[in-house]
């Protein structure tokens, strides 16, 4: 019972923090499922799909119509993530594993420093619906370098995707971390039958954390109202540092 008791309370952590960022929280939660709760990695990752779907689905639940997902925006950048997995999928056969990890880095980097560079003035708004998404062709680019490195690496490319749609496309942060969520969601909705067909997704274990996720997804939709843009916008660069000196260690 306390094993089920912790992993909802950190599917609950994940998905505050999965919902606030626009990570779905599998990236948060395959580490801890495999390193502090000791379960094989394709449970691990046929849970975290599971989650990530419970991810959308709450921030889908709480959102108004001026915070929800931009689906048209969406729909059309899943195009240039899907065609980026496909190819990236091929190409990590014939890529080296450190070569990988010193690509992923390169593209973590620049993306969190374009993100500060291209912060919005004092006082933006989280949440507005008077905007038109710009620079397409980059935009494009840039989902499709996001497929490419989940495809090579099989991480979800969220924490590409919401800089993008924000810095580059002009999207209000806070819509770009719902619309991640919404795609992140199509993504792993799509996959996850792989893994409930091969028996890798266990009920008990998968029931406490995604009920904590949804719960979580429930309290960041909220508490994100209520956050400063530029709060929100560190995080998300942090997380980005963080994650870009891990891949360079492993390279190294």
């Amino acid at each position: 019972m306390s094993f089920l008791v912790a992993l909802f309370v950190s599917g609950i952590a994940a998905g505050t923090l999965g919902a606030l960022l626009g990570l779905g929280g599998g990236i948060f939660l395959v580490p801890l499922l495999t390193v502090v709760f000791d379960l094989p990695v394709r449970v691990a990752v046929g849970t975290s799909l599971i989650c990530v779907i419970a991810t959308s689905a709450g921030v889908a639940a709480l959102a108004s119509e001026e915070s929800g997902a931009d689906v048209p925006l969406a729909l059309r950048l899943e195009i240039g993530t899907a065609a980026g997995a496909v190819i990236g999928g091929v190409v990590s056969a014939f890529v080296p594993a450190r070569a990988l990890s010193f690509v992923f880095a390169a593209a973590v980097f620049g993306t969190a420093v374009y993100t500060l560079k291209k912060a919005g003035a004092p006082g933006e708004a989280m949440f507005r619906r008077d905007y038109r998404p710009r620079r397409w062709t980059l935009g494009y680019s840039v989902a499709g370098l996001a497929g490419m490195v989940s495809g090579m690496l099989g991480v979800g490319g969220g924490f590409i995707k919401v800089p993008t749609m924000y810095a580059i496309m002009g999207v209000p942060l806070g819509i770009a971390t719902a619309t991640s969520n919404f795609m992140v969601g199509i993504t792993a909705a799509a996959s996850v039958f792989v893994y409930l067909g091969r028996g890798d997704v266990r009920p008990l274990i998968t029931v406490a954390t995604a009920g904590g996720v949804f719960i979580g997804a429930s309290i960041g939709t909220v508490v994100q109202r209520r956050l400063k843009v530029a709060w929100l916008r560190w995080a998300l660069v942090l997380l980005m540092t963080g994650i870009g000196v891990q891949m360079l260690w492993k390279g190294f």
